[in-house]
């Protein structure tokens, strides 16, 4: 059972729970069961979910600001017009959410799972996408520039017309990920040429 009195969570099923609308600030919430709960319209802010199943949840026009996600499930959750601002985002997975709309502000997206993921003209600009798999995921005309892509998989992900100036490229998987007329600067160029083998000089 929640109670706005008590900040502090942990192991409990609250998947019954509507937080339609809630303000909660500095909320701790860990290995918590929140499949199917409501939280459209929340704000979230300074709040910690450690190990949380935020599966088929409803997760509508939502401001999370300054909050840390580490280790939670999203599958099938909606996340539609949902912002994250500077946001500490960490070893989740995304997979089979509803991520329409969503706007990552800030902070960092790293060691997370977005396969498959309609990410469409997604601005991911200048955040850490570090150890990010974006397996088969749709970037088409997304804005990665200036992220660091360190270990970051793309393989088989679609990336046309993405932006990846300025990115940081490092052990990043992308030898496979589908190109045309993907913006890239030299040292992007020079990273990729080396993955296929040839030396620029």
């Amino acid at each position: 059972m929640f109670s706005l009195e008590q900040n502090t969570y942990k192991n409990a099923r609250l998947g019954d729970t509507d937080f339609t609308d809630a303000e909660l600030r500095g909320y701790t919430f860990e290995n918590c069961d929140l499949r199917g709960a409501m939280f459209s319209g929340a704000l979230l802010e300074k709040c910690r979910f450690s190990a949380c199943a935020f599966d088929f949840s409803r997760l509508n026009d939502i401001l999370a600001r300054g909050c840390s996600f580490e280790n939670c499930t999203f599958s099938g959750a909606s996340l539609f017009v949902t912002a994250f601002e500077n946001c500490r985002v960490s070893g989740c997975s995304f997979a089979g959410a509803d991520l329409t709309g969503w706007a990552v502000r800030g902070g960092t997206l790293e060691y997370c799972v977005l396969d498959h993921c309609p990410l469409k003209k997604q601005d991911f600009s200048g955040i850490s996408l570090r150890g990010t798999s974006f397996a088969e995921a749709d970037l088409e005309k997304a804005n990665l520039s200036g992220c660091d892509l360190t270990e970051t998989v793309f393989r088989n992900a679609q990336l046309k017309e993405c932006d990846l100036r300025r990115a940081k490229f490092s052990r990043t998987d992308i030898r496979f990920a589908k190109m045309q007329k993907t913006k890239i600067d030299l040292e992007g160029a020079v990273y990729l040429a080396g993955l296929l083998g040839a030396v620029v000089n």
